[in-house]
Formats: C-alpha cells, structure tokens, sequence
C-alpha cells in the first residue's frame, strides 16, 4: 500500500479568497471563473480587471469584490480548478501493453499535452511569462499531488518500492518538464511536436539517474489489486 504524504497548507494569499458554500453563492463563483477562463483565451491575466470579469459575467464589480479582493485572486482560484483538472487526467486509462516507466511517463505527459493545447486560457495562465508567485506556489503544491499519484500507479505497474525520496524525484521531472512546455508556449503559443521530443529526452535522462533502464513488471493479478 502506498502512503500519500498530506498535502501543504494552503497559503495565506489563498485564503483571501472568500469561498461560498451556499449553493447560489457557488454558481455565481464559478460563473466569475467561468469568465475568467473566456478571456483569458485572448487576454494576458495583467490586463484583465475586476471590472473586466464583471463585464464578461454580467456581474457588478461589488459582486465579485464579494469573493475576491482583487483579480489576481481570480486567477489564483483558476488557476487551482486547472491543477485539478491536471489530476484527473490520471484517472484516464493508460494504453494497453505498457512494459516500461518510459512507456508510462510518455503516455501520463501526453495526456498533460493534449490538455494543454486544447485549453488556451490554461497554457497562458501556468505556463504563461505572466505567472504569479502565488500561482506558482499553487502549481508547485499540485506537482507533488501528481507525483504521489504517479509514484503509486508506478508501483502498481512495476517491482518498485514507494519511498518520499520517490516522491521528490518525481516533483522535479515534473518541473523540468514544464521548464521546457514554458519554452514552447512562450516561442509558438503550445507545446510542439519539438518542444514535446525535447521535454520527453529531458524526463528520461533526469528518470535515468533514480531509476534503472529497466523495472520488472508485476504480475497482472498484482496490478489489479
């Protein structure tokens, strides 16, 4: 059984956000997110205001002043329903025949592709030159998230033991990797076919230093328990 280490504390930045729990008061939230997400299709996250989600939601700006103190922790508050996105991209199925963790890692980070390049407003907020301190110390929080989850589908695919140094080397494949998916989104506004081969050569030789060429695979009674 793989041990998932509790996530940290959110940030006091984050906290500022004033989160409803009423079901009305919970539309009308995800309606400012909503908006948010529209013009960030077309817009840099600086020059969209709070009276500019106001305009696109058909809100007055008291309303979303409500919530947020200011736009940028409408994007804070974005920027965490995309990392959860991120993390049910893992409950996808993984193609069949997979034998090694380069075969794995090549389809978890094609998922985490097509997603990016199908949702603009996602690509330009985290991967974006744009991207805030808090939004990346959000990012950072989901990271470790996505390696837990990869750790333990690795050691329901492989003989590998799970262990938190496992952890650690994972979270930073995952930042080498979107150094080089930043790189693409900054020079061609998605993540080529280039950029792509780039990234993949990067987590494979950074993999290569904690994990040997080849794992076993286990037993397929094993992998469905």
């Amino acid at each position: 059984m793989v041990t998932i280490i509790p996530r940290p504390a959110a940030s006091s930045t984050a906290d500022a956000i004033r989160r409803p729990r009423q079901k009305r008061s919970q539309q009308r939230f995800e309606a400012i997110l909503d908006s948010a997400d529209r013009l960030l299709e077309t817009m840099e996250p600086e020059a969209i205001s709070i009276y500019t989600l106001a305009e696109e939601a058909r809100l007055s700006a008291p309303s979303i002043y409500h919530f947020f103190p200011d736009a940028g922790q409408v994007f804070v508050a974005l920027a965490e329903r995309y990392t959860r996105q991120f993390v049910d991209l893992l409950d996808l199925p993984l193609p069949p025949g997979i034998t090694s963790w380069q075969q794995y890692m090549a389809a978890r980070y094609g998922h985490g592709r097509d997603h990016y390049n199908a949702h603009g407003a996602a690509r330009r907020l985290l991967l974006g030159s744009g991207l805030s301190a808090t939004i990346r110390a959000r990012d950072l929080e989901n990271d470790s998230v996505l390696a837990q989850r990869s750790m333990a589908e690795l050691c329901q695919l492989f003989d590998i033991s799970p262990s938190a140094d496992l952890i650690d080397r994972l979270i930073e494949v995952v930042v080498i990797n979107d150094a080089i998916w930043t790189l693409s989104v900054h020079r061609h506004g998605v993540i080529t076919d280039a950029y792509e081969e780039q990234a993949r050569r990067a987590r494979e030789a950074y993999c290569r230093t904690f994990l040997p060429e080849y794992l076993p695979l286990r037993a397929a009674s094993d992998q469905a328990a």
